[in-house]
């Protein structure tokens, strides 16, 4: 299991440094700055930064794929639709992820994360948004080779 940590968040950086404006996804249509965009609007909205999406939830999400995910006995599945993000004027380079992951890293360390509810698998708190974040962030990283 990934434990997301500033140890961690260093070694993900290191690999996001490889990717190039061109490089191309193994699938989708994303773009690597598209990516990395959505990857720091993740991390801001489970800080509560972009307002609420709405709960879409539900007993079998909550009960069986959560767990499924969290212990890693299935991965984020390509292609899956997630969360639209509501659009802001922030940018999409490393620099601003770092940025963003290091804000995050400094509430989670002083306790002061009081994280929003995931859209799909509800309230999972902290330690849950650190088990996703990971997963999260492996996915992509995968979607790109680095």
């Amino acid at each position: 299991m990934i434990s997301f940590d500033h140890d961690y968040v260093e070694e993900a950086v290191a690999r996001l440094k490889k990717l190039r404006a061109d490089s191309p996804p193994a699938w989708g249509r994303m773009t690597s700055g598209e990516m990395l965009e959505h990857l720091a609007d993740t991390v801001r909205y489970s800080m509560g930064r972009l307002g609420r999406l709405p709960d879409k939830s539900n007993w079998f999400l909550r009960n069986v794929i959560y767990p499924l995910l969290a212990h890693g006995i299935i991965r984020i599945p390509r292609n899956a639709s997630g969360p639209v993000y509501p659009k802001h004027a922030q940018r999409g380079d490393l620099e601003t992820l770092h940025a963003v992951l290091e804000e995050y890293l400094a509430l989670v360390q002083a306790g002061e994360l009081e994280p929003m509810p995931h859209p799909l698998f509800g309230p999972i708190g902290v330690d849950g948004w650190a088990v996703m974040h990971g997963l999260h962030f492996e996915h992509h990283m995968r979607q790109f080779g680095v």
